[in-house]
């Protein structure tokens, strides 16, 4: 290895192999990668080559695209190449949009009966766990009648989700009487979750460009992804978005990032202006 004195490290792929990897993490993915990220990648596939046993670039790429046992090495490799930044409450006012406006359509137009609320990109859990917590806060959904599947590519941030345990960066949108109320100190500067909403979320592993996947998830009322279709290509925008509007209920909403866009992805959303904010709802009887 070289020394950080000796000069500018040259890079490990050729731009023949840079391409051959994004094409191959796009076709497996969705996430898009383009000349602008290749340091970036080349670290994090740097350090899968090394805990391999020092591999070479190219056995590493024919590693992941042929050997019977790549499951596994794909997992470890989409937990290095995404970025999992989020905290309880993020993107507030769309939050409170959720509660005040589309839980008490959905309870009047459910005839009060359960809901399905899917968070796709769920990260470590603060987005499920703060959709249940502002459920509970109505008042109208009693246990058994709010169901939460929340999703992830990246079985690490998985297992700290289902953990439910927190430290207080997660917590940076918050006053200290939501955490009193939905939290318990656990161990010095670590709260764990309320039992009655992590009983509301049921957490699994999914890759939202596996077409295969979505016949096992049933219809959802609302979906949420995002700040998730940001580091997908428009190929894979379509993609994406093409099966959130089978899977969703007609009359239904889709919230995206406030940073996030469906113009010149898909006219299938129509974009409504509620009281609290602006989301997509699937058109229908």
């Amino acid at each position: 290895m070289l020394n950080p004195n000796d000069g500018p490290q040259m890079p490990l792929l050729d731009d023949d192999l840079y391409r051959r990897f994004c094409v191959l993490i796009h076709d497996e993915t969705g996430l898009s990668f383009g000349p602008g990220s290749q340091f970036f990648l080349e670290r994090r596939l740097e350090s899968r080559m090394s805990a391999l046993g020092g591999v070479s670039p190219r056995d590493y790429l024919n590693y992941i695209r042929y050997d019977p046992d790549r499951t596994q090495e794909w997992d470890h490799l989409v937990t290095v190449i995404t970025t999992n930044e989020t905290y309880f409450m993020r993107e507030i006012k769309q939050l409170r949009c959720f509660q005040n406006d589309i839980l008490p359509a959905l309870w009047e137009r459910s005839g009060r009966s359960r809901i399905r609320v899917w968070s796709a990109g769920c990260s470590s859990g603060e987005e499920p766990y703060s959709i249940a917590i502002l459920a509970k806060e109505t008042g109208r959904y009693p246990e058994g009648a709010l169901e939460i599947y929340a999703t992830d590519i990246n079985s690490r941030v998985l297992a700290k989700a289902k953990a439910g345990l927190y430290t207080e960066s997660s917590f940076r949108a918050v006053d200290e009487a939501f955490k009193a109320r939905w939290f318990t100190e656990e161990e010095p500067g670590r709260f764990r979750v309320a039992p009655s909403i992590q009983k509301c979320v049921n957490f699994s592993r999914f890759n939202l460009f596996d077409p295969g996947r979505y016949g096992l998830l049933p219809a959802f009322d609302v979906i949420f992804c995002r700040n998730v279709i940001i580091y997908f290509d428009m190929e894979a925008k379509v993609k994406v978005m093409e099966r959130f509007h089978e899977k969703l209920k007609a009359q239904g909403y889709l919230l995206l990032g406030h940073s996030e866009s469906l113009i010149s992805v898909t006219d299938t959303f129509k974009l409504i202006h509620l009281p609290g904010d602006l989301v997509y709802v699937k058109e229908g009887p």
